[in-house]
């Protein structure tokens, strides 16, 4: 009796009842890790365009995905998904949830394939917890669906190449079929899978025929796809250069900890990882059944390899046949569960204790990418207070107006209406808003504005709510932080009724009893229930009564308190009021309180949560390199770095400015940082070279999250027009509010406004 020596990943110590309960419970556990905090994140760009497509026909999807940059099965999915989940942002990411967790049990078979029970048991329990593999199955995108295919198409692969059984073969024909109609991204999959292929076939010469007849299949069932979009598929280029070093930076310490920001401050855990996958790989190649095990290992490790290498080549700038976007952490999911299993095998290859060493570096990178994933996770009103207050105040014959249409998916998302929109990369001139506005005009009794930050970006002049202003009966206006909603009324009679409910409007959530019977209160409103310090809390109160009342607003334990009053009615009315969350307000659990102005008794109306703000490090001001004195109308800024004065046209400044603030501000300011020259920049309109425009640290400190007398660090990348001419150029910046595009004024010593900018210092342009 010959009895073969077995390979240390070739673990069968695991009896098949406690395999199943270990699977059992990992697959609860990830479960558990990818609908926590499922829905406290707002919808960004691309999951709002997710969103809206998922409201179109069938066919409309076609033929938008036909135009688009990605194939159509997603969609046609999130399409049936939805008829169900509805539209919150929890509904429809659960889809991702599930194909998530799918993932996990398929990582689990593919380990075993490649490696035995110890591989398939360490593989899914990487991906079960693993920062990258949650991140994505937390989105309304399908690259966590690209992913569980391509985990499947490469078990299929094996098990077919292993036996040659038909139903792996067809298994392999659907489940490549399906990763195409996903992701155009896929087809790099297949050609690992092939490539592999074409280096063994002279082994399996029987498999051969089947093999190619196998991807003929595949072929004939997509090329009815590749026909009707080719020609339709843009083709554009948003790639900026990326160093081949600074690529593999990024690709490994997003494998590694799921982390795609400031990469270098992670090498103590990442580099600890490269080095257990490089003692895994050496364990893999002295594994004793070497023609399966090399076979398998190329496998992996090209399907790390060779898909990034095609990533990085196609995000390079360059003259395209259909795009080059830029770089993302989103193209690389779909071989994170190679590169997970290839983890696992390579530290199963070894035995215990070497096992468990291996695998401590790999938990520490885990662990700690998923621990830092979440706290940043938080559901903000963006569009949600706006849109709900458009759906209340909004009649049949009005118009709705974006203005303008940058990130017109994530104001879909909210307002599925229709609306009409206000190009944003559209230089707006009277005369191009006149023949936008003319038409809608005309044929709407009104006229709802959306007006963005980015409105005063192509529209600096402000033309578009100039004529709708110069013929509007009467306007409203309703704030939202950094936006607004302003309505133009054509007509008397819509002037009239401006501020009335659209019939049926109800208030989402009941008052307390005893506060409905005492303020005559029908109920409320609350977009989010979740605000960090500084944040503006908007809040809708519904009633009807015969007489006006005063009514007290705060949150429990808080000083800050709001004073509101809300006519007398027949009928329902919806009142706003702007809550700001205390800048030094502590973390925790808070009741929205309702009183009367003079009273005493308060009762509580709604819970939220107050999370705390992460804040910098003391800065030390004689540490400034150049200290100033500047108030823009008590904020006051201290100074500023600049990283070099003589630059070239196409590189960018980095410039550090340094605020305090001596009051509460209850307003999100931008701040403003321009690089003007002498000569006119044709391009642009003016004499800007250079700009960045954004709100302090990136919008992780807005100014209503500033306490009196902190120091803010506010880093700014300003890059330099290509064709920037040479000569000397001035840095000037300043703060406005981005709803109105007003600036703050620059006072002197006695408090009298000077100016509403300020310029720091020059720079020259080689």
């Amino acid at each position: 009796m010959h009895i073969a020596n077995r390979s240390p990943t070739d673990d069968r110590a695991m009896w098949p009842g406690a395999r199943r309960f270990f699977l059992l419970v990992l697959l609860l556990v990830s479960f558990g890790l990818r609908v926590y905090r499922l829905g406290d994140k707002s919808v960004w760009w691309d999951e709002g365009l997710a969103a809206w497509a998922a409201r179109q026909s069938p066919a409309d999807i076609a033929r938008w995905t036909s135009a688009d940059v990605h194939p159509p099965l997603y969609f046609w999915l999130l399409y049936l998904w939805r008829r169900g989940s509805g539209d919150s942002e929890f509904g429809l990411r659960f889809l991702s949830v599930i194909v998530g967790v799918l993932t996990v049990a398929a990582t689990w078979r593919l380990g075993q394939v490649v490696g035995g029970e110890a591989t398939g048991a360490l593989a899914a329990s990487l991906v079960g917890g693993a920062r990258f593999a949650i991140w994505w199955a937390q989105e309304m995108r399908m690259y966590a669906l690209a992913a569980l295919w391509a985990v499947l198409t490469l078990w299929a692969a094996i098990r077919f190449w292993d036996g040659g059984r038909l139903r792996y073969g067809a298994l392999y024909i659907f489940l490549a079929i399906a990763g195409l109609y996903t992701l155009y991204l896929y087809v790099a999959v297949l050609a690992v899978v092939n490539l592999v292929w074409l280096v063994m076939w002279w082994r399996s010469k029987r498999l051969w025929l089947r093999w190619t007849a196998m991807q003929l299949g595949v072929l004939v069932a997509f090329s009815p796809w590749a026909f009707y979009a080719l020609g339709r598929i843009p083709t554009w280029s948003s790639a900026t250069p990326v160093t081949p070093l600074t690529f593999l930076k990024i690709y490994w310490t997003v494998l590694s900890t799921g982390i795609p920001v400031e990469v270098e401050r992670y090498r103590w855990l990442t580099t600890p990882v490269l080095l257990v996958f490089l003692a895994g790989l050496v364990g893999i190649a002295r594994t004793g059944e070497r023609g399966k095990a090399l076979r398998n290992a190329g496998l992996l490790l090209l399907s790390v390899a060779l898909p990034a290498a095609l990533v990085y080549a196609v995000s390079l700038p360059r003259d395209v046949l259909f795009y080059a976007p830029q770089l993302a952490p989103r193209y690389f999911f779909i071989f994170a569960p190679a590169f997970y299993t290839l983890l696992a095998w390579g530290i199963a290859t070894w035995r215990w204790p070497l096992r468990g060493l291996l695998s401590l570096p790999v938990a520490a990178a885990t662990i700690y990418g998923t621990w830092t994933y979440y706290p940043g996770r938080i559901l903000v009103d963006d569009y949600k207070s706006l849109a709900a207050t458009l759906r209340a105040y909004w009649h049949p014959g009005d118009a709705v107006v974006l203005y303008t249409d940058k990130d017109w998916p994530v104001f879909a998302y909210h307002y599925p209406g229709e609306w009409h929109k206000v190009p944003y990369a559209q230089a707006i001139t009277p005369s191009f808003a006149a023949a936008l506005l003319s038409p809608i005009w005309q044929e709407h009794e009104g006229v709802w504005l959306v007006i963005t930050p980015y409105a005063r970006i192509n529209d600096p002049q402000g033309e578009v709510a100039t004529w709708l202003q110069a013929r509007a009966v009467r306007t409203t206006e309703h704030r939202f932080d950094d936006k607004v909603l302003r309505f133009y009324a054509r007509t008397e009679a819509r002037a009239r009724n401006v501020d009335r409910l659209r019939p049926g409007v109800r208030p989402p959530h009941k008052c307390p009893v005893k506060a409905c019977s005492r303020f005559q209160l029908q109920g409320y409103e609350l977009a989010v229930h979740e605000y960090r310090p500084g944040d503006t809390m908007h809040l809708f109160l519904y009633r009807r009564g015969a007489t006006d009342v005063t009514l007290r607003i705060g949150l429990t334990n808080l000083p800050r308190v709001v004073t509101a009053t809300i006519p007398a009615s027949e009928g329902m009315v919806r009142s706003q009021v702007d809550l700001i969350v205390p800048p030094d307000a502590p973390g925790g659990r808070y009741y929205v309180t309702v009183g009367a102005e003079a009273g005493v008794e308060t009762f509580r109306l709604a819970k939220v949560q107050v999370r705390p703000i992460v804040r910098a490090a003391t800065v030390n001001e004689t540490d400034i390199a150049h200290p100033l004195q500047a108030d823009f109308d008590g904020i006051r800024l201290l100074g500023y770095d600049l990283d070099r004065e003589l630059v070239k046209g196409g590189d960018a400044l980095s410039l550090t400015l340094y605020w305090r603030t001596e009051r509460t501000i209850e307003r999100r300011y931008k701040v403003f940082t321009h690089l003007l020259g002498n000569t006119f920049n044709a391009a642009r309109g003016n004499f800007l070279w250079g700009q960045c425009d954004a709100e302090p640290m990136g919008g992780a400190r807005p100014t209503t999250t500033w306490r009196v007398g902190e120091v803010i660090e506010d880093h700014y990348s300003i890059p330099v027009d290509a064709d920037a001419p040479p000569g000397r150029y001035e840095i000037e910046i300043g703060l406005y509010d981005p709803a109105t595009g007003a600036r703050l004024p620059l006072r002197d010593e006695q408090g009298a406004i000077i100016a509403d900018h300020l310029v720091i210092c020059h720079v020259t342009v080689e």
